[in-house]
């Protein structure tokens, strides 16, 4: 114990530990006091663990009940703003060295587990065109803005790429390791997009790459998928969660210089 802290005395009235003083009249008030002390007040409560696992939230609510039963505590939220100063100078690094640095990947190496911090980078990529040319778009949308794009998917569905984004054949290359696990397992829930089941479907299906693009994999929908003799059982389970329909068959015509009308004759109804 330092001698600035100095020893610890007990309290007769509530048991408790508290700094000892020579002077009887200050350790008469804290005996009458309904504050309530801890075995070695002042303390610090440090959070120790992995990113998104509570820290925050525990702390918080601990010290809204210490406060509630009468020991004046702080968490320090200070401590969260500076991290956001911290995040919005790193993605402006980020920025510095893809748009003035010639730099063609930027690596954001952070946690980012909180909604609000992807929203803050996803946005960021948005304003300095980051993200894919098409990313977010309807397919009214894509034709309105890229119709040439729009009509070269259409061509090839396997193998085209949106500007900045990849193919179903880039995936499926992805995907091989993940294939050669599956093969390995027995019982596995497999959560993803609609295009990655598309390529796990066409594998265990054994579907053309022709085919594997136009593969019904509706939304919110588990595909059950049963080994059988030379191939798969499959059983479809709706969730029960009300979602658009967004599959959309190869239209007859695939040329560059279609109608809008032709070129979007083939979309779902999704309003």
């Amino acid at each position: 114990m330092s001698s600035e802290m100095g020893e610890l005395t007990q309290t007769r009235l509530q048991k408790i530990w508290i700094p000892h003083s020579s002077g009887s009249s200050r350790l008469q008030r804290r005996r009458g006091s309904s504050i309530p002390q801890f075995t070695n007040s002042p303390t610090m409560v440090i959070m120790v663990g992995l990113p998104a696992r509570g820290k925050t939230y525990i702390s918080t609510k601990l010290t809204r009940y210490l406060n509630w039963i009468g020991t004046p505590t702080k968490d320090n939220m200070e401590a969260l703003q500076i991290r956001k100063q911290c995040a919005l100078a790193a993605l402006k690094d980020v920025h510095n060295y893809l748009s003035h640095e010639e730099g063609h990947v930027a690596v954001f190496d952070a946690t980012n587990t909180t909604r609000e911090r992807r929203s803050l980078i996803l946005q960021f990529a948005k304003e300095h065109g980051y993200k894919g040319v098409c990313e977010e778009m309807t397919y009214e949308e894509i034709q309105e803005h890229y119709p040439e794009e729009f009509a070269l998917r259409d061509q090839d569905k396997y193998r085209y790429r949106y500007p900045k984004g990849e193919s179903y054949e880039d995936l499926v290359q992805r995907l091989e390791p993940v294939i050669m696990e599956l093969e390995r397992q027995e019982n596995v829930l497999v959560i993803c997009h609609q295009a990655v089941m598309r390529c796990l479907l066409a594998y265990f299906l054994d579907k053309s790459s022709d085919e594997l693009p136009y593969l019904k994999c509706p939304l919110h929908t588990v595909l059950k998928l049963t080994p059988v003799a030379y191939g798969c059982k499959v059983e479809s389970i709706y969730l029960n969660v009300e979602a658009v329909n967004t599959h959309r068959e190869k239209p007859e015509n695939v040329d560059i210089t279609r109608e809008p009308e032709e070129a979007l004759d083939t979309v779902p109804a999704h309003y």
